[in-house]
């Protein structure tokens, strides 16, 4: 039995309260853990402990052609692809360890400094873990490689997809995504008439379903994985993959999670592609900014996510680093919920807006590596448009419109707490300016910093009344409106997080994403960001650069729509 099954019988039997707390210490002890991973196995983890951080400290220079560490800002909040919407790391973790049916393919780039770069054309679909796939009608069908295997060895061919893609229709969140526009009915759109060929029968053929196709919310979980684990009350085994993740398809499997610490892939030696350059990838948990940008510099680390904008001059003069920057299409905004008090009143909602001082925070928080954002759809989508946005900086009409509100001076307001995610620097600050600010037209507001996994869970409640008033992102992984539009603005979307509801919003998104592309289809998402800047729920603050930071050595990033490294991509220079 390896440590990974009794980590998860121990955790099991104090679960069901078969043993007592003290056996689950001394059992979790004897197999190797320290206290704090056996408190994080207390509370539901169940993974293997990785090697400690100083373990890797003593790499001699094979460990280091073969090996590749990163700094990441945040733990998993999900293991199970289809469920998973807010953690980077828990979303990369993912798509290094499953393949999809397709993929973008890889093209060069110039970044405004004149710098080349690698990215992927989204305009073209190739094939992933199909051969080849076309359209049929309005049905997508794919032709399955020869031989492919889950890591474990259990075969994949047309009926494992079919099995794939029916727990992701009917246990994942994702089949909001894979049937954007209603394009799929129910789970018998999955069909496999023969092992090889492999169809997903569409309502309507269309230019999105393709696209959301290659996400990583879409990979396949092995089928006897699923029978395994599932239970009669949870016949999807979300709650399972929830803390353990499936075994993958692509090129790196999961070694071992150490929560709070690290999470440790190697490579697949079943992967049906070349293996990787770099055959282990550590990622460690560093929720502390100024901790990953010290790491980077001194070498600990190849690469580091979410290093503050105010580090990025010092960080280019340093001839020993990388630093590669990118206009993104991810827009930070606020989020205020339309059905807690104070933010159900619209009035509310639009004091704030004046109330942000917007190019302060480009110039002081991002220190310039930003550009403005006005509207629910970013500037470098098509049909961004900015002309309904009327809340420049103002405080006089932020106070008039708290006193309309029936709320002058800020008497009568209830509690209010600010949220923001721990390890972002940017967040941090953006909230300390948004407090003062706030404070100057009567609302005195609370700042809550969770972190990542208490964050996402309570963004992501289904009764959407856990978060009142937080900084959030978002970046759509489909450069189209309307695929934006129906996560943020449609009022039933799973990600419209701030319920936002607007009759004429639904309609359009309803009418149109599906739409052939055009003139009238054009008009109607430019509506519809007019009516979502008057609601209000979002405030958007500004769109940041996309920064890369990686060692001097490192080469080989592919900047992908959804901002999320692909490992397999990277190498060491001279190794």
């Amino acid at each position: 039995m390896s440590v990974n099954d009794e980590l998860k019988q121990l955790a099991d039997a104090y679960a069901s309260k078969k043993i007592t707390r003290r056996t689950l210490w001394k059992g979790a002890a004897a197999l190797g853990l320290s206290a704090p991973w056996i408190a994080a196995l207390e509370k539901g983890a169940t993974a293997a402990p990785a090697p400690t951080w100083t373990q890797r400290k003593s790499a001699n220079q094979t460990d280091k052609a073969t090996t590749f560490i990163v700094a990441v800002e945040g733990d998993i909040d999900t293991f199970d692809p289809g469920n998973t919407v807010g953690s980077k790391t828990a979303q990369t973790t993912l798509q290094n360890i499953f393949d999809q049916l397709t993929q973008y393919p890889i093209v060069e780039k110039q970044a405004p400094d004149g710098s080349t770069y690698k990215t992927v054309d989204a305009t073209q679909i190739n094939p992933m873990l199909c051969e080849e796939w076309h359209w049929d009608g309005n049905n997508m069908v794919f032709t399955m490689r020869d031989g492919l295997t889950y890591a474990n060895g259990d075969p994949i061919d047309a009926t494992t997809m079919v099995a794939g893609y029916t727990r992701i229709e009917e246990g994942t969140i994702s089949n909001w995504l894979i049937g954007m526009g209603g394009v799929i009915k129910d789970s018998s759109a999955f069909q496999a008439p023969d092992p090889k060929t492999f169809v997903i029968a569409l309502t309507q053929q269309n230019p999105l379903t393709p696209k959301n196709n290659v996400m990583h919310n879409n990979s396949c979980m092995d089928p006897k994985e699923i029978d395994a684990h599932k239970t009669a009350d949870d016949p999807w085994a979300k709650e399972y993959f929830k803390k353990n993740l499936a075994t993958g398809n692509g090129p790196y499997k999961l070694d071992s999670y150490k929560p709070g610490d690290s999470i440790t892939l190697v490579a697949n030696d079943k992967y049906y592609g070349e293996q990787p350059k770099f055959t282990t990838v550590i990622l460690k948990i560093i929720t502390e900014p100024v901790q990953r940008v010290q790491l980077l510099q001194k070498g600990d680390v190849d690469f580091a996510t979410l290093i503050p904008k105010k580090q990025v001059d010092d960080l280019k003069a340093d001839p020993n680093l990388k630093v590669l920057l990118i206009p993104s299409d991810l827009i930070r905004f606020i989020e205020m919920n339309g059905k807690i008090p104070p933010f159900d009143n619209k009035l509310v909602r639009q004091a704030v807006a004046y109330a942000t001082p917007y190019q302060t925070i480009i110039d002081e928080v991002y220190k310039g590596y930003a550009q403005p954002a006005k509207s629910i759809v970013p500037n470098g989508m098509p049909t961004s448009d900015f002309s309904a946005w009327k809340y420049d900086t103002n405080l006089d009409t932020a106070k008039g419109l708290l006193k309309q509100a029936g709320f002058e001076g800020g008497k009568g307001l209830p509690d209010i707490n600010l949220v923001y995610r721990v390890g972002d620097d940017e967040q941090e600050r953006t909230a300390i300016l948004m407090q003062a600010q706030l404070k100057q037209i009567g609302m005195d507001v609370k700042l809550q910093p969770l972190a990542y996994a208490a964050f996402n869970e309570a963004e992501q409640a289904q009764t959407r009344d856990k978060l009142q008033f937080w900084l959030d992102e978002w970046i759509s992984w489909v450069k189209d409106p309307y695929y934006h539009l129906s996560w943020l603005g449609q009022s039933q979307s799973v990600a419209n997080y701030p319920n936002l509801n607007n009759a004429r919003v639904d309609e359009i998104i309803a009418q149109y994403t599906l739409a052939p592309e055009g003139p009238e289809r054009d008009a109607a998402s430019v509506e519809a960001q007019g009516l979502v800047t008057d609601e209000c729920n979002y405030v958007f603050v500004c769109q940041p650069n996309w920064t890369v930071f990686t060692r001097a050595d490192i080469d080989g990033y592919v900047y992908y729509n959804d901002e999320l490294p692909r490992y397999y991509d990277f190498f060491r220079t001279g190794s």
